[in-house]
């Protein structure tokens, strides 16, 4: 089923209508219309919620410009809380860009004045290269840095190319150029935002902060890809440009209906916002803390962020040409999965956007699994530990290896080789190695990025 023509002939009859007040019945066959077409999609995320342990999903409709649907739906359809508060995790990066965005636009930021006058990190001061990056080097990211300094053979903030000159995703820059904000202005990141971007775009419940407790009955909580609560010491954050913004589905989806309708952004600022910076790969590009797809069919981009941590999976994906717009907000290691469900089943270009978002060559360039014996998959079997301290478990199954880790769904390992695992929606590359003391290890590679996870014994 795919909502988007439904919707499309329903609001241009709706305009029609609109016109004519004495075809008050025909408008209420449209309504009843639309009502059948979301009742059927609500099937469909309820059986994908059960079959993923997903206890709640969040999920906005945006069609020419309007919000159609937004709503939270429970897989139990008990107590179900319209307001909930969900963590986006990096989605903040999309809201804290536009943030960035809407100083430029108010002459109060230059996206190519070097960050250093107003912050210098520490572990970087004593490398020159500190006086190159800029807002547009994070934005586009291109800062130099790895996603987090801890992920870093050397456990600090390091350069690793110079600022400007390769993609390479990054938290880290992110709050590089958070703290310069801050510093210039004497203020939080939460100031500023609620001043230029939740109130100008009617977002009530959404915070860079958050003490941990403040609507707890609200929290939407964070589960796994079993459905079993992940139970943390402390919940909190504060202000942060990277990761873990706070806010309902209403919320999101405004702000997804906002930037459709220009962010309130002079013309030239927004599309140097959703305008390629540099180039990810053969199927996206890097615009301004966007991630964009272009050539769409019918001359269609989509901006779009996805977010994924412990107990969390989001995605917001916007078509500006067409004004179409979907969010969806999950609270589960597995959510990813229904996700890019909801993207194929709502929209016609669907499954090429998931595809193009996840994957950086065609459809056709998927390889094909090897066999492999069960005595070497079961070989790979145990529990790797990451330089975060995040674990990763590998069990094997007669043909392929099942990853399960914290933040993730469980994930299907094929055999590339007798140790090269790919995965069918994505690009990282699973590989085991021993070293010259026959301990193994797991990496976990994906472009230039590379995350060496020790076995534990």
């Amino acid at each position: 089923m795919k909502i988007q023509k439904t919707k499309t002939t329903f609001f241009l009859a709706l305009y029609v209508l609109s016109l004519h007040s004495c075809n008050n019945n025909r408008k209420s066959v449209e309504n009843k219309t639309q009502e059948n077409t979301f009742s059927v999609f609500e099937e469909k995320v309820k059986n994908w919620q059960e079959e993923l342990n997903i206890p709640n999903v969040g999920i906005g409709i945006i069609d020419n410009g309007e919000i159609t649907y937004a709503k939270v739906l429970d897989v139990k359809d008990t107590a179900i809380i319209q307001d909930m508060q969900f963590n986006i995790a990096s989605i903040t990066k999309v809201l804290f860009g536009t943030t960035v965005m809407k100083l430029v636009n108010n002459g109060e930021w230059d996206l190519d004045n070097p960050l250093y006058p107003y912050h210098i990190d520490e572990d970087v001061i004593n490398d020159p290269r500190h006086k190159k990056i800029t807002a547009r080097d994070v934005l586009t990211q291109r800062s130099g840095f790895v996603n987090w300094r801890w992920n870093h053979p050397t456990g600090k903030l390091t350069f690793d190319f110079d600022p400007g000159t390769t993609f390479n995703y990054s938290g880290e820059g992110m709050e590089y150029l958070r703290q310069a904000i801050e510093k210039k202005y004497s203020t939080t990141i939460d100031h500023i935002a609620d001043s230029v971007l939740f109130r100008p775009a009617l977002m009530k419940n959404t915070s860079h902060s958050w003490d941990g407790t403040t609507k707890w009955d609200k929290f939407s909580r964070f589960y796994d890809a079993e459905g079993k609560e992940h139970v943390l010491e402390d919940y909190s954050f504060s202000g942060q440009a990277a990761d873990d913004i706070m806010t309902t589905v209403k919320d999101l989806t405004l702000f997804g209906q906002y930037v459709l309708d220009g962010a309130g952004l002079k013309p030239d600022i927004f599309k140097q916002m959703v305008t390629a910076q540099t180039k990810i790969n053969d199927n996206q590009d890097q615009a301004l803390a966007w991630r964009l797809i272009r050539d769409l069919p019918n001359n269609e981009y989509a901006i779009h962020h996805g977010g994924n941590d412990i107990g969390v999976a989001t995605l917001l994906v916007l078509l500006p040409q067409s004004k179409r717009g979907i969010v969806v907000m999950t609270n589960s290691d597995s959510g990813l999965v229904l996700c890019n469900n909801v993207v194929r089943e709502v929209w016609e270009e669907g499954a090429e956007i998931i595809h193009r978002a996840y994957r950086s060559g065609s459809v056709d360039d998927i390889p094909e699994a090897i066999a492999v014996s069960q005595d070497i998959l079961k070989s790979y079997e145990g529990v790797y530990e990451q330089p975060s301290g995040r674990k990763a478990t590998i069990k094997s199954t007669a043909t392929t290896l099942i990853m399960q880790m914290p933040g993730v769904p469980n994930l299907q390992l094929f055999p590339k080789s007798e140790t090269n695992f790919f995965l069918k929606d994505f690009d990282p590359i699973i590989a085991f190695e021993k070293d010259d003391k026959d301990q193994l290890s797991l990496k976990i590679i994906e472009g230039e990025n590379t995350i060496i996870c020790k076995r534990l014994e």
